[in-house]
């Protein structure tokens, strides 16, 4: 089973730092995923939306400190993020998946950065996980852990889609999943799986 680290290793230290992404380096996950969002015209690592008097983690400091060591997980927040990313990510040398919620987002993504990996997150509907995933000619869906079903994602395994569950911080739940099929899970604490 793919460990990823979520928001770099948020259970190990603040979480979209560079600190915790060296966390999740240290405790050797397979993938580490980052929420990216624009702030003062700098592409940075928030999750939530950006304060003005917040001080946050440049992407371009996170592509240093990961330097391809793993492949990263990029879940663009907001549409205009895109454009920027398109210049950052031209000079990265690592792989990466851009995912979103956000239908909108992966749908420019795919027209700007045509050649980059694509991910549907979905928090609930696996019917739109699917429409949105055909759609957008990606096999990468990562789901709300809590929502999946071994019926469900034996379907989806059938089918031939990459599953990924977010966030597993359980043992017990993980090799849940791992028992129905799901090829990995995002989560706060790589240091209980490795």
């Amino acid at each position: 089973m793919i460990i990823i680290g979520h928001r770099g290793a948020r259970g190990l230290a603040a979480e979209n730092t560079v600190d915790s992404l060296m966390k999740a380096l240290k405790n050797n996950v397979d993938m580490i995923e980052v929420d990216i969002r624009l702030h003062g015209g700098q592409l940075v690592l928030s999750h939530d939306p950006t304060l003005h008097t917040g001080s946050y983690c440049s992407l371009d400091d996170a592509l240093k400190t990961v330097n391809g060591k793993v492949p990263l997980v990029l879940e663009v927040k907001e549409e205009r993020v895109i454009k920027k990313l398109k210049k950052v990510l031209a000079s990265y040398n690592g792989d990466y998946t851009i995912s979103s919620k956000l239908y909108s987002v992966l749908d420019t993504v795919k027209k700007t950065l045509p050649e980059a990996k694509l991910a549907v997150t979905e928090k609930w509907s696996g019917v739109r996980a699917v429409a949105e995933a055909s759609l957008l000619n990606t096999t990468e869906l990562h789901f709300n852990h809590n929502w999946l079903w071994s019926g469900f994602v034996k379907s989806l395994k059938h089918k031939g889609y990459t599953v990924f569950a977010y966030t597993v911080n359980s043992v017990d739940r993980a090799e849940e999943l791992e028992s129905w099929g799901v090829d990995g899970i995002f989560t706060d604490y790589p240091n209980k799986f490795k």
